[in-house]
């Protein structure tokens, strides 16, 4: 898998409730799509570093890592996505960067069951903690 490129990002818990974000007309593709904050692997940084720098950019929050999930192999876009759960540390805002238009916390049954799109993803890791 030399040539598929590799991914991390978190799924964020607050209490029992987990951080979607939806993504925004500024992005190339999947407008409306809710997604968990995340982002390719930069050269040279690790999938932890990814993960953690990639929640902050896109929720604006500070987040604890608690451990790592299989992760989600997609043959058809040749992409490893790595994904991480993680606690809010503290009472930070949610503070949107501009590839996303709204957030909102859910159950991830509730998550896993909403009308809106859901990243293939978020849905892969979200049946491994569900």
């Amino acid at each position: 898998m030399e040539q598929y490129r590799n991914a991390a990002g978190c799924i964020v818990f607050k209490d029992d409730k987990i951080l979607l974000l939806r993504r925004s007309i500024n992005e190339t593709s999947q407008h409306g799509l809710y997604e968990l904050p995340g982002g390719k692997q930069e050269q040279g940084v690790s999938l932890f570093d990814t993960a953690l720098t990639e929640t902050k950019e896109e929720s604006g929050l500070t987040v604890r890592m608690i451990n790592k999930l299989e992760p989600h192999v997609d043959s058809n876009m040749k992409k490893i996505y790595h994904g991480f759960t993680a606690m809010v540390d503290g009472d930070e805002e949610v503070k949107l960067s501009d590839e996303h238009d709204e957030y909102k916390w859910v159950s991830i049954r509730d998550a896993l069951n909403m009308p809106e799109p859901l990243s293939h993803h978020a849905e892969f890791l979200f049946r491994q903690i569900a």
